[in-house]
């Protein structure tokens, strides 16, 4: 019979990955806590958090977080252009999670193992700001097949991260 395991009996690997996370205006707070959780379950090495994206301390963010706001290493920025540029000058590549007229799927995109990702992904009901979209060296989308044309943004976040962590083993 198959049992499940309890949290002290889990062992995982402490993996960081040359990938972080740029939140533009991710404004929900439940959002930007379960931003921090998979940040931590998938080997985040940190969280850029922009414009209108609540931070902590903040209650809702931690409870939704289960405590990984307290681990999570985080830096808030009024601008997003901002924290792209400081994330360029540190060598970072920047994608978008955005379909765009020049995205490409997640699962064809190949890292480039001299630079460091940095996913910028966008506001719940808007996406990325057009003045975002024109710095990005990469757009990737998550292909989808029903009839909706988006996702929740840490759902997409959640599987982009797992998508491009896979590629960086």
């Amino acid at each position: 019979m198959i049992k499940q395991l309890t949290h002290e009996q889990v062992k995982n690997e402490d993996r960081r990955f040359p990938l972080v996370i740029v939140a533009q205006d991710v404004s929900d707070p439940l959002n930007i806590g379960a931003l921090f959780r998979l940040a931590d379950a998938l080997g985040v090495a940190g969280l850029y958090l922009c414009g209108q994206s609540p931070r902590p301390p903040h209650k809702r963010i931690s409870k939704t977080a289960r405590s990984t706001d307290q681990f999570v290493p985080f830096e808030y920025h009024t601008s997003t252009l901002a924290a792209i540029e400081k994330l360029r000058a540190e060598n970072y590549r920047i994608i978008g999670l955005e379909i765009t007229d020049t995205s490409e799927p997640i699962d064809r995109f190949t890292p480039d193992a001299e630079h460091p990702l940095a996913l910028v992904i966008g506001a719940e009901s808007q996406g990325l700001h057009p003045d975002t979209l024109a710095v990005l060296d990469a757009a990737v989308h998550i292909p989808m097949y029903g009839r909706n044309t988006s996702m929740n943004v840490i759902q997409a976040c959640g599987i982009a991260i797992y998508a491009l962590s896979r590629k960086l083993l």
